[in-house]
C-alpha cells in the first residue's frame, strides 16, 4: 500500500472510545480522495465483538454499520442530491454523491484493499440517520448510522494536536522564492510584471523562471485583508477557536454584485465552524447533521419550533480565498444558495451537481466577536436578515403590560359598577309639542334620601329628520335651588342610491354633579325645529330617564386608550424594523411583518 498521506486526524489505530456505553476500539483505516479533497473511513471493533466504521470528513464524524437492504438499491447513474430513496421503510434524501479513490489503507480491514481502485458513494439523510450506498461491490453495499460528536465518543490515544508538533501545523508547506544564481529572497509587487532584477547581484529574471512566473499569478491576484487575521485564536461558546481559512463569496442581484466574508474556524476536540461577516455583521455557522426535508422554492417551514421564511435564493461564487479548508476551494467555485430565517438562526442550503449542505447560523453582536478574538469591529451597516430584532422584546413586553393594566383597569370599572351601584329614580315620558305655547314642561317629584355622586338626565326622543333644544332644570322643591343644563337632539335619516343614511342622535344626556339629598323635580323648556313641518303642528315624545350615581365608560375608555400607546408604539418600531429587514430580500414583494423588514441605515 501507498503512505498515507498526512491531515489533520486527531484518530490513528489504537486509539479507543465509547458509544452508547459499549467500548471500542480503532483497528483499521482506509483513505479516500475526491475531486475536492480527502476523508477517512476508521475501522472500530466493540468489546461485544461486533464492528462498524467511523467516517471522518470536513470535521464531521458518523458511525455506521453494514446493513442488509429489503428493497432493491438505486443505480448511482440515477440519483442526484434530494432524490428520495426507500431504504427498509425509511425515506431518505440524498446529500452527497463521490466518486473517490482508495489511496491507503492501513491495519486490519474486513476486506481486502488495494491502492487506486475507484468508489462510488452516496450519502443520503433522514433526520438523525445516515446512509451511504458503496457502489465499489455488485450488489451495493448499504451502510447505516447516525452522525456523532467528538466528545461524545470520549476518546483516548489520540494523535498530538497538530498546532503542538514542530513547524506547525502538519501538511503546511512554505516556498521561498530566492535568485538562481546568488540565492537571494524575490519579491514581486506589480500585477504587470515581467521581470524581476535580484537586489543582491543584479540579475534579471524573466517571467521564463517558474519562480517569477507564480511572484507574477500572486501580484496578480487582488488581495483582501480578513479582519480577523489567520491564525488568530478567539472563544466562542466555551469553544476555543483558531482561524485557519478565509475566503470571500459573492451573489448578484439585480445586476448588482453583494460580497460577504467567511471564516473557516477550527478546534481538535469540536471539529470545524464557519464565522460569516456581511457589512458588520456576524454569524456563527455549523454544519447540520440532521438538516430539515424542504423542497426546492418552499417559501417556509418549521424546524425545532420555529419558524423559518425564505429570504434569499440565488448563486454563490467563491471570489478570493487563502489560508486552510477540509476541501480543496477555487476561485470560481459556484453553488446554489437558500437561505430561511427565523432571527436569530438562518438555516441555509448550499446545493451543487453533487452535493446538498445544510447550516444553521446564529447571529452575533460584532462586540461578541471582537471581545472573543481582540480585534477592533466597525460600525454595522443597514439590517441582516437574521438581525434580532431590538423591538421584538419590548413589544412582547409592552403588550403583556398593557394586558394586565387593561385588567386592572376593567376589575376596578366592574367594581364601581357592582358596588356604588347605580339607582333609576324617575322614568316619565313628556309629550314636547309646538301646540303648548309655553313650550315648558314639569315633571314629578322624585326623593334622594343621599348625596348622590352624579345624576344623570336622559332625554331619549323619537324625533326624525327634525331638532330640538331642551333645557332642563334640576329644582330641589323645599329649597327652591335650582341647577341647569342644555342639550340639542337632532337626527336625520333617508334612503338615497337605494342605501340607507342617518346622521346624529335621538338620545342625549345631561350630567348634574355632588347633588344634596332632597326632593326633587324637572323642568323642561324646548322649541322643536320646524323647516320640515311649518305647515302643520307636530309633537317630539321625550323619554325622561333621571339615574343616579350612573356608571360612566368613558374614563375607561380614554384610560385604555393612553395605555394602548406603549403598545401600539412599540409595534411600530418593530414593524419598521422588518420592513427594513424585507426591503433587503431578494424575493421581490415578499414583505413580512410577522418575520422582519429594514432599512439600509446605520443601527442605532
Amino acid at each position: 500500500m501507498a503512505e498515507l498521506l498526512d491531515d489533520p486526524t486527531r484518530l490513528r489505530i489504537g486509539s479507543a472510545g465509547v458509544h452508547e456505553r459499549r467500548r471500542f476500539a480503532v483497528i483499521g483505516r482506509i483513505q479516500l480522495r475526491h475531486a475536492s479533497g480527502l476523508w477517512n473511513e476508521w475501522h472500530v471493533l466493540f468489546d461485544d465483538g461486533r464492528s462498524a466504521w467511523l467516517s471522518e470528513a470536513g470535521g464531521e464524524y458518523v458511525l455506521s454499520v453494514l446493513t442488509v437492504a429489503k428493497e432493491p438499491l438505486p443505480a448511482f447513474a440515477d440519483l442526484s442530491p434530494e432524490t428520495s430513496v426507500l431504504l427498509n421503510g425509511r425515506t431518505f434524501k440524498v446529500a452527497d454523491l463521490e466518486t473517490a479513490r482508495c489511496v491507503a489503507g492501513e491495519g486490519e480491514l474486513p476486506f481486502r484493499v488495494e491502492s487506486g481502485y475507484d468508489v462510488k458513494t452516496a450519502d443520503l439523510r433522514s433526520g438523525e440517520r445516515f446512509a451511504t450506498i458503496d457502489y465499489s461491490e455488485t450488489p451495493p453495499l448499504l451502510f447505516v448510522g447516525k452522525p456523532v460528536t467528538f466528545t461524545a465518543l470520549k476518546l483516548s490515544g489520540l494523535r498530538e494536536h497538530p498546532a503542538h508538533q514542530e513547524n506547525g501545523r502538519a501538511g503546511t508547506q512554505v516556498r521561498v522564492f530566492n535568485c538562481p544564481k546568488c540565492g537571494g529572497p524575490l519579491q514581486a509587487h506589480s500585477p504587470a510584471i515581467e521581470r524581476v532584477v535580484c537586489a543582491g547581484c543584479g540579475a534579471v529574471i524573466g517571467t521564463e523562471n517558474e519562480s517569477v512566473r507564480l511572484l507574477a499569478q500572486a501580484a496578480r491576484a487582488k488581495r483582501v485583508e480578513p479582519r480577523l487575521p489567520l491564525g488568530c485564536h478567539g472563544t466562542l461558546q466555551g469553544i476555543e477557536w483558531e482561524t485557519i481559512g478565509f475566503l470571500q463569496r459573492r451573489t448578484r442581484s439585480d445586476g448588482v454584485d453583494y460580497a460577504w466574508s467567511e471564516y473557516l474556524l477550527f478546534s481538535a476536540e469540536h471539529g470545524f465552524a464557519w464565522l460569516t461577516e456581511y457589512d458588520g455583521h456576524w454569524n456563527f455557522a455549523r454544519t447540520l447533521s440532521a438538516p430539515p426535508s424542504v423542497a426546492r422554492g418552499q417559501p417556509l417551514f418549521w424546524n425545532k419550533g420555529g419558524r423559518f421564511k425564505l429570504f434569499n435564493s440565488g448563486t454563490a461564487e467563491v471570489a478570493y480565498v487563502v489560508g486552510e479548508f477540509y476541501w480543496r476551494v477555487a476561485v470560481g467555485e459556484k453553488c446554489s444558495i437558500d437561505d430561511y430565517v427565523c432571527p436569530p438562526f438562518m438555516l441555509s442550503r448550499e446545493m451543487t451537481p453533487n452535493e446538498v449542505v445544510w447550516s444553521e447560523s446564529e447571529y452575533l453582536e460584532p462586540e461578541t466577536v471582537g471581545a472573543a478574538f481582540g480585534v477592533a469591529m466597525p460600525s454595522r451597516v443597514g439590517v441582516y436578515a437574521n438581525q434580532p430584532n431590538p423591538w421584538a422584546a419590548t413589544a412582547k413586553k409592552s403588550l403583556s403590560v398593557f394586558l394586565g393594566l387593561c385588567g386592572v383597569a376593567t376589575l376596578v370599572q366592574l367594581a364601581f359598577a357592582l358596588f356604588l351601584s347605580s339607582q333609576t329614580v324617575l322614568k316619565q315620558p313628556l309629550v314636547l309639542s309646538s301646540f303648548n305655547e309655553d313650550a315648558t314642561l314639569t315633571t314629578r317629584t322624585f326623593s334622594m334620601p343621599n348625596r348622590a355622586r352624579a345624576l344623570r338626565v336622559r332625554h331619549r326622543t323619537d324625533v326624525n329628520n327634525s331638532w330640538v333644544d331642551v333645557t332642563t332644570t334640576l329644582v330641589e322643591k323645599n329649597s327652591g335651588e335650582a341647577r341647569e343644563g342644555a342639550v340639542e337632539v337632532a337626527y336625520y335619516s333617508g334612503s338615497e342610491g337605494g342605501e340607507n343614511w342617518s346622521e346624529g342622535s335621538q338620545d342625549e344626556s345631561i350630567g348634574f354633579k355632588d347633588v344634596p339629598a332632597g326632593e326633587y323635580y324637572l323642568t323642561v323648556e324646548y322649541e322643536l325645529g320646524r323647516e320640515q313641518n311649518a305647515r302643520r303642528a307636530y309633537s317630539v315624545v321625550d323619554n325622561i330617564e333621571v339615574v343616579r350615581n350612573p356608571i360612566t365608560w368613558s374614563n375607561y375608555v380614554l384610560v385604555i386608550l393612553f395605555l394602548a400607546i406603549f403598545p401600539v408604539f412599540a409595534r411600530w418600531r418593530y414593524s419598521a424594523f422588518e420592513e427594513r429587514r424585507w426591503r433587503e430580500a431578494d424575493l421581490g414583494d415578499a414583505v413580512s411583518v410577522d418575520s422582519g423588514d429594514d432599512d439600509g441605515e446605520e443601527d442605532e
